[in-house]
């Protein structure tokens, strides 16, 4: 709502990719915003590197967890699943691997007993991911 009061266009694409090959209509849409930097948050599904590379300054990612230990989905729910007893977050340089990108940032909080996903998204994740991007 308040990208659309400031007249900044907003896509949720279902997907960026189909059987592989970028979708031509939804990467141009995409390029006409004029992009200089991407700044993507956990990302479920593979955006096609002619995305990744296209920003004058590349693409960075948030992702929730303090890489490489929870690779790819689902990652605050592997950190709580293994026990671990800190948790946190990683902000990288996008790439063609699986969350591989050069690391830029990470911060990291411990995890409590009782946290669930919901509870380290809100004590942690969230707000220090904000205020660090």
């Amino acid at each position: 709502v308040a990208a659309e009061k400031d007249g900044t266009p907003v896509f949720k694409f279902p997907r960026w990719r189909l059987k592989g090959k970028p979708i031509g209509d939804v990467v141009e849409a995409y390029k006409s915003v004029g992009a200089e930097l991407n700044v993507l948050p956990f990302c479920s599904q593979f955006i096609p590197m002619e995305v990744i590379d296209h920003p004058r300054h590349g693409s960075i990612i948030y992702h929730p967890s303090l890489l490489p230990r929870h690779r790819g989905a689902a990652a605050i729910n592997w950190t709580l699943i293994h026990g671990d007893k800190v948790g946190g977050f990683t902000i990288f340089w996008a790439d063609d691997g699986l969350d591989t990108g050069p690391i830029l940032l990470q911060k990291e909080c411990n995890i409590d007993p009782n946290d669930t996903v919901d509870s380290l998204y809100n004590r942690f994740l969230y707000p220090e991911g904000i205020t660090s991007m």
